[in-house]
């Protein structure tokens, strides 16, 4: 482990350094939001993650189509589907009730929280936010009152300032909770471009290490695609069961859009909804090598939204 890396590891489980972080970062990109225009604030950021200048006119890299898309495209379904809380109902409502994990409770603030109505094991998430989440094994052990302030952090938060997705603008910040599924699941993630699954993000952990690797829609490995978040294991895991079956539920969600990601876990045989997430990364994804953003980038198709919008300039 690396230097930087065992830094954020040890920041991570001190609870007062991390609040101090969020609340700098909170109030920093706040003012920014106010401040700069968000296609600026898009550009600046892009060249700072990738080391190169966006072309956010004629995009070409899947990571700038996603940026064109954060800027232009406006579906309304969009802010409720990537809703931690409000996708369950829109799962719902497309016909997979039973993918959905049960939430146990909601909250609008971590003082609501009342462990004794809580079983032994659970997770809480903020529903507005990315990685945003606390595991409980056992709740004898778990120190709540530690836990407030950073969650009460999390509410405070608008993801919008961080990286311009107009989807969080208006989510309304609350904590859910919801029972475990598993000690860690590989975490199934679905790359859909109009409603066909053409590559796979895979999230697991091995050795005390968490991965990131990427596949094509049929299971076979990119061993050396990097989003530049987490290493690569090199090493492809054997595919899931219920590998097709997971496959046309993410498709089947995704078909209202031009481009999302379907996060699946596979738990005994049973399949879980996680989440759907329309700019993976904030869009600032440093993919390595970078063919492969040229690759997804063929994919995703905006050319009609693009024309559409330069029709309505005229």
């Amino acid at each position: 482990m690396s230097t930087a890396a065992k830094l954020k590891s040890k920041i991570k489980k001190n609870d007062f350094a991390r609040i101090l972080i969020e609340e700098r970062k909170r109030i920093k990109y706040g003012r920014l939001a106010e401040t700069v225009p968000d296609r600026e604030f898009i550009e600046s950021m892009y060249e700072k993650q990738t080391s190169r200048k966006p072309d956010l006119d004629s995009p070409r890299a899947f990571t700038e189509k996603l940026q064109w898309l954060k800027l232009n495209y406006r579906n309304p379904a969009i802010p409720l589907a990537s809703d931690k809380y409000e996708a369950k109902k829109y799962i719902a409502q497309k016909g997979f009730p039973e993918l959905i994990i049960p939430t146990l409770a909601v909250y609008e603030s971590a003082d609501e929280i009342d462990l004794s109505a809580l079983p032994d094991e659970f997770i809480i998430k903020a529903t507005h936010g990315s990685g945003w989440n606390f595991i409980c094994k056992d709740k004898r052990s778990f120190d709540l009152n530690a836990k407030k302030r950073i969650m009460n952090s999390w509410l405070r938060q608008n993801l919008y300032v961080y990286g311009r997705e107009w989807n969080y603008r208006e989510q309304k910040p609350r904590l859910i909770v919801e029972p475990l599924i598993g000690d860690k699941p590989v975490d199934y993630k679905f790359l859909c471009f109009s409603g066909v699954c053409r590559a796979m993000q895979v999230n697991h952990d091995e050795g005390g290490i968490h991965y990131v690797d990427f596949y094509d829609g049929e299971w076979n490995l990119y061993p050396d695609m990097s989003s530049g978040t987490a290493p690569v294991s090199g090493t492809a895991l054997p595919k899931p069961g219920g590998f097709d079956e997971m496959k046309s539920i993410a498709e089947k969600l995704a078909a209202d859009f031009p481009f999302v990601r379907v996060d699946l876990y596979n738990v005994g045989g049973r399949i879980y909804f996680g989440e759907m997430t329309f700019f993976p990364g904030s869009g600032f994804w440093h993919i390595t090598p970078e063919k492969y953003d040229f690759m997804f980038g063929e994919w995703l198709d905006i050319k009609e939204l693009i024309d559409e919008k330069s029709d309505k300039k005229n």
